[in-house]
C-alpha cells in the first residue's frame, strides 16, 4: 500500500545483493553474446564474399575461355576471302601471350573477359554486404564504372593434351576483405591468396574454321567427340581402339558408319565425328593452317576427321583421294576398303554414297584391314 513503508533488516539486504549482481552480470553476458554473435555473422559473409570471388575466377576464366575460342573460330571464318588472296588463319609466331597466334589471342580475350565480370562481381558483392574489396592490392570502388586490370596476360598460360579442350592456368592473386562497422567494435579483415586454379575449356560443338576455309567455304563441321573410342593408349603415342569395324556388313562397317554420320542433328546434314589421332592436328593447329609436319601441339591433344563430301572434286582431277581430313586437302591417294561375301564384292561407302578412300597409312593407324568377310 502507499502509505506503508518497508523495512529491510541486514540480513535480508545481504540476501538481496547477490540477484542484483546476477542482473548486472547477465546483462553483461548478454552484450557480449551480442557482440560476438555480430562478429560471427559478419565473419560468415565476410568469408562468404571470399569463397564467391574465388568460384567467380574459375567460372569467368571457363566461360572466358569458351568465348574467346568461339571468337577465334569465328575471326578465321569471317576473314576469310580466297577471291582476293587473303590469308585468314592466325599467326605461327609468338607464344602463349605475344604475337598474334591463336594461343594468344584466346588468352588475351579471356584476360579482358575474366577482368571484366570479376570487377563487376566485386562491385555488386561490395554493394549488397557492405564490404571493402581488394584484389591484387587494387581496391574495388562499389561506385566505379572502370574495368581494374586485375590479371595480365603473363596471369595465365595455356596447356592442352586433350584434343576436345584445353586448360587455362590462372596465377594467385592476393584477396582482402574489409567488414567496416561505424561503430568501430568488429571491424574484420580477412586476407589470403587465392589457390592457383586449372580451368577446363571445352571446344566440343565450335566449329572448326580450317575445314571451313580449306573446303573453300562449301562445307563446314562442328567439332563432336567420337563416342566410341574407348582406348586411354593415344596418350602414350599408340593408335588405340578405334571400333571402326566392330560389325561387318555389306558396304559398311560399324562404328566407322556411326562417325561418317556424326550427331546427324543439323539441317546441313551430316557431320562427321571427330576422334583421337597422334597424327592428326589439334584445334589450334587448325586456328593456325599448320600440318601434321608443322605442328608444335603434343599428339594427344590431335584429332582428325573425315570429309564425307567430295567438296574439292574437281581440283583433284577426279584421282582418288583419301577421306581422311588433313590427306584429303593434301591431295593423298587413297584406296577402297571392300566387304566381301561368297563371290560377291562390294566396297565400303559413305552416307553420301561415294566410295571410302583412305591412304594405306591411314589404314593402318586406325587398325582397318583392306578387307572384310562377312
Amino acid at each position: 500500500m502507499d502509505d506503508k513503508g518497508y523495512a529491510f533488516t541486514p540480513m535480508a539486504f545481504l540476501l538481496i545483493i547477490p540477484v542484483m549482481v546476477l542482473a548486472i552480470s547477465l546483462g553483461g553476458v548478454i552484450d557480449e553474446l551480442n557482440a560476438i554473435s555480430a562478429i560471427v555473422m559478419g565473419g560468415d559473409v565476410t568469408m562468404t564474399i571470399a569463397s564467391g570471388i574465388v568460384k567467380s575466377i574459375e567460372q569467368d576464366t571457363a566461360d572466358g575461355g569458351r568465348f574467346s575460342s568461339m571468337a577465334a573460330v569465328q575471326t578465321v571464318v569471317n576473314s576469310t576471302s580466297l577471291y582476293y588472296g587473303n590469308q585468314p588463319f592466325f599467326a605461327k609466331t609468338g607464344n602463349n601471350t605475344t604475337g598474334n597466334n591463336s594461343r594468344a589471342f584466346i588468352i588475351g580475350s579471356t584476360v579482358s573477359i575474366l577482368n571484366s565480370n570479376l570487377t563487376e562481381t566485386c562491385r555488386v558483392l561490395e554493394r549488397q554486404t557492405g564490404r571493402d574489396i581488394y584484389i591484387n592490392n587494387i581496391y574495388v570502388d562499389p561506385n566505379g564504372t572502370n574495368t581494374l586490370n586485375i590479371f595480365t596476360a603473363d596471369s595465365l598460360s595455356l596447356t592442352q593434351s586433350d584434343p576436345f579442350g584445353f586448360y587455362i592456368t590462372v596465377s594467385s592473386v592476393p584477396i582482402k576483405v574489409v567488414q567496416k562497422d561505424p561503430s568501430g567494435r568488429n571491424n574484420q579483415t580477412i586476407e589470403f591468396n587465392t589457390p592457383i586454379r586449372n580451368v577446363y575449356v571445352s571446344i566440343e560443338k565450335l566449329e572448326d574454321p580450317w575445314i571451313w576455309v580449306m573446303t573453300k567455304e562449301r562445307n563446314s563441321s562442328v567439332i563432336y567427340k567420337y563416342p566410341y573410342y574407348t582406348s586411354g593408349s593415344v596418350y602414350n603415342s599408340t593408335t588405340g581402339d578405334y571400333h571402326f569395324a566392330d560389325r561387318v556388313s555389306n558396304k559398311t562397317l560399324n562404328y566407322l558408319w556411326e562417325c561418317f554420320n556424326g550427331p546427324n542433328i543439323t539441317v546441313m546434314g551430316p557431320r562427321s565425328y571427330y576422334f583421337p589421332d597422334p597424327h592428326g592436328l589439334s584445334f589450334f593447329d587448325r586456328l593456325e593452317n599448320r600440318t601434321n609436319d608443322t605442328s608444335i601441339s603434343p599428339t594427344s591433344a590431335r584429332m582428325s576427321t573425315f570429309i564425307i563430301y567430295d567438296v574439292l572434286q574437281e581440283e583433284h582431277s577426279n584421282n582418288p583421294t583419301s577421306m581422311l581430313d588433313h590427306e584429303y586437302f593434301n591431295g593423298v591417294t587413297g584406296y577402297v576398303i571392300t566387304t566381301t561375301r561368297g563371290a560377291s564384292v562390294t566396297n565400303v561407302i559413305m552416307p553420301s554414297g561415294v566410295n571410302f578412300l583412305i591412304s594405306t597409312a591411314y589404314r593402318g593407324y586406325l587398325g582397318l584391314s583392306s578387307n572384310y568377310n562377312y
